[in-house]
């Protein structure tokens, strides 16, 4: 019955689909579905959520070679797998190794206060080290100590990070940013147990960092003080690291994280012009369900001509990690624009391909599929040869 009601609620996603699309382009039905076996033969392996979700539907909204660009979300992993040998990602995966390495060149990373590991030693950009649960308690009973953004060393999609605006004494929880609440006694349970077994790991620490203050132009752009990401994809050869794509991830209240996660959150995603931090195309989730804003829903200031501040530090700081991880050949980079300069937040080895494809860009490009050919795993990934 479930696996029933499963199939029943896909066939009616996909029918409002395609009526959306049609309303959107005048694209019969037939014609989409000829559309959609017609992308399975490519080299990019899209299929029908694709189709959809990337507005393969409507050739006007897609930029250079249209659909032949496009990257299927089944052959997400397979890319960084293809071109990241495993012995050379882990710093892409541990965010006490990143930020390690990455302070030890000069790049500009958060500010720690306090670091919960059950180690020895920590470096010292990682503030006080907490070694207990009892040493963590402590430090998060102290008043003065607020706020903070907390985040696990290894975790994805946000999982159990909390931007924790204050301690209550009286009631002895955390009240967070969100106006939620929760007990001390509960938040030490993510420390050592883990939130979400898929992208979760306690052993690897817990990392307790100075909120940033966001840079002036986009406080006042968004009127929320979460910060709001971009997300650079670069390509990693010899040559040096090349962006081939950006996007500023907006995070929107009650949100204190950016994340995105196929337009669950409600936050949004603006197209990033990587040669000049030049924003435009801003969506609020997938096609064909979305639309393109103007203005921020909530302020409800113009998107219309704003650009990144600091753009150039981005992109210099691109070329410095793929310098630091050289075999890493595709790396995605997560940045913060705060009040003092961009800093790093962290590297991603397999990253959301569908956040970077959602503005009419496909990842496969005419020089991304030579840089894949090039640096490439094909003889274990034979969908290579077909690009």
């Amino acid at each position: 019955m479930n696996q029933a009601n499963t199939i029943q609620g896909r066939l009616i996603t996909f029918k409002n689909w395609q009526r959306m699309a049609e309303q959107q382009t005048g694209k019969s039905a037939l014609r989409q579905i000829r559309e959609i076996l017609a992308l399975r033969k490519m080299g990019g392996r899209c299929g029908l959520s694709d189709y959809y979700w990337y507005k393969l539907y409507d050739a006007a909204y897609l930029n250079g070679r249209g659909v032949q660009d496009f990257l299927g979300w089944r052959l997400q992993a397979q890319v960084s797998l293809a071109l990241n040998p495993r012995h050379v990602v882990l710093p892409a995966w541990d965010k006490i190794v990143f930020m390690t390495l990455a302070d030890s060149v000069g790049l500009p990373v958060v500010p720690t206060a306090a670091t919960f590991k059950a180690c020895a030693r920590l470096p010292g950009i990682f503030g006080k080290h907490l070694r207990t649960r009892d040493e963590a308690a402590e430090f998060l009973r102290d008043p003065c100590v607020y706020p903070l953004f907390g985040k696990p060393a290894y975790s994805q999609q946000g999982y159990g990070s909390a931007y924790i605006d204050r301690y209550e004494p009286a009631l002895d929880r955390l009240v967070l940013l969100d106006g939620g609440s929760i007990s001390v006694e509960e938040f030490l349970k993510r420390l050592d147990t883990t939130v979400d077994y898929r992208y979760h790991r306690p052993e690897c620490g817990y990392l307790f960092q100075r909120p940033l203050r966001l840079a002036e132009p986009i406080e006042s752009l968004t009127g929320w003080k979460a910060i709001c990401g971009a997300r650079v994809i670069c390509l990693n050869g010899p040559e040096g690291s090349m962006p081939l794509r950006a996007i500023w991830k907006i995070a929107v209240p009650p949100n204190h994280v950016d994340n995105f996660s196929l337009g669950k959150y409600g936050n949004l995603l603006a197209d990033i012009d990587p040669s000049s931090g030049s924003i435009s195309r801003v969506i609020g989730g997938l096609w064909p369900e979305t639309h393109l804003l103007g203005e921020h829903p909530v302020s409800g200031n113009p998107f219309t001509g704003f650009r990144l501040p600091d753009w150039s530090a981005v992109i210099n700081y691109c070329q410095m990690i793929g310098q630091m991880i050289p075999m890493m050949r595709i790396q995605h980079i997560d940045f913060a624009f705060s009040d003092s300069g961009p800093r790093v937040l962290e590297l991603n080895d397999i990253g959301s391909t569908e956040l970077a494809q959602l503005h009419g860009h496909g990842l496969l490009t005419e020089s991304a599929c030579r840089f894949i050919k090039r640096f490439g795993n094909a003889d274990t990934y034979s969908w290579i040869k077909g690009l």
